[in-house]
């Protein structure tokens, strides 16, 4: 049950333990028409890989969301010229490698090529990093954010919503445009639902492929103790809501997220992702 959740630490590979015959049982093609075993954990089948997709985008938005912030302190301290001339512009991704780079470039008028593109590494000393980046392809990801921003201005000005445009590349290589819900409520509180995602389709028309406007909800967060998150969603939380469970979590609180069908607990443990954090979901009996 939920207590036991939040007080369960883990390991990157925990999912009960093995049985010592495993690897002396025959494997056996399933009959045909045979369906698989459901999850061990109980949950649907293809609610892991669902939530999967939708954690990693929110820790890569909130960690695009914590780079910016640092990136534009640096520029404004003057880590990356002058900072009336330096490029402003920022750039913020973890490479293939994992490491953790942030920085500023200029891009022509034509959002083809970054320029001047200047990163250093946000895992230490602040060195240079030097290695080879695509500026084509970060050049893409800054005109997807502009158009997406264009897209959604008269929405946002019409309902007296903010949103934070992050752009992410995925593993096949497309790079969708995430607007993500900001509160300007104070820290307190915070927007669950309420995202929307673009990708530009292969005749370059912008595609919106996610659209959960009509759930947007503003939350206080209380001062001490669990926090619950109610997602709108039925099976896996949006990725704004688990965008706003990762956030809280690096703070220090203990989080809850909640759909129709599930109940997961964000918790201290590595996950083999190599997050500082991993979920434990229980099925909720609609």
């Amino acid at each position: 049950m939920l207590p036991s959740m939040l007080v369960t630490i883990t390991t990157a590979c925990a999912s009960g333990g093995k049985p010592a015959d495993d690897d002396a049982r025959p494997v056996r093609a399933l009959p045909p028409d045979t369906a698989a075993a459901p999850p061990a954990d109980g949950m649907p089948t293809g609610f892991g890989v669902a939530f999967g997709a939708a954690d990693a985008r929110a820790r890569a938005i909130v960690y695009y969301q914590q780079c910016s912030a640092t990136v534009v302190r640096l520029r404004a301290s003057g880590s990356f010229g002058t900072p009336a001339s330096a490029p402003r512009t920022v750039y913020c991704e973890r490479n293939a490698d994992g490491l953790p780079l942030g920085g500023v470039f200029d891009v022509d008028t034509s959002y083809t090529r970054a320029r001047r593109l200047t990163i250093i590494r946000l895992d230490g000393a602040r060195v240079r990093f030097t290695g080879a980046i695509d500026t084509a392809r970060v050049a893409q990801g800054a005109r997807l954010t502009r158009d997406v921003t264009r897209e959604i201005a008269a929405v946002s000005r019409r309902a007296g919503r903010s949103y934070s445009v992050v752009p992410l590349t995925q593993a096949d290589g497309t790079i969708e445009g995430w607007a993500i819900p900001v509160s300007t409520r104070g820290a307190r509180t915070a927007i669950l639902g309420g995202d929307m995602a673009f990708v530009r389709d292969a005749t370059g028309v912008l595609r919106r492929t996610v659209d959960h406007t009509a759930t947007w909800k503003l939350i206080t967060v209380p001062t001490a103790g669990l926090v619950r998150l109610a997602s709108a969603e039925r099976d896996v939380a949006a990725v704004s809501d688990l965008s706003v469970a990762r956030s809280l979590a690096e703070r220090g609180r203990d989080i809850v997220v909640t759909t129709t069908i599930a109940m997961s607990a964000l918790i201290p443990g590595l996950d083999p992702s190599g997050s500082r954090y991993r979920w434990e979901h229980e099925r909720v009996t609609p």
